[in-house]
């Protein structure tokens, strides 16, 4: 389980580059004691499902770290 106070969570809603106007809306989550995280631009037509999505990923990021050799 990933205690809330850990998590760094943004929701950037202007960054150039991304969406037909240039502007759109990214969910920017940081795990603050590893260090990990991640970044998810527009998914769906909703921040709330779209930061749930980046939630599973810094989820998935920290339960299986890649492997390495």
């Amino acid at each position: 389980m990933i205690r809330p106070e850990d998590l760094n969570i943004r929701l950037i809603d202007q960054r150039i580059g991304m969406g037909i106007s240039g502007w759109d809306t990214v969910v920017r989550i940081l795990h603050v004691p590893s260090g990990i995280w991640v970044e998810v631009p527009r998914v769906t037509s909703s921040k709330y499902y779209d930061r749930e999505i980046a939630m599973q990923m810094i989820e998935s990021a920290l339960t299986h770290p890649k492997f390495e050799q």
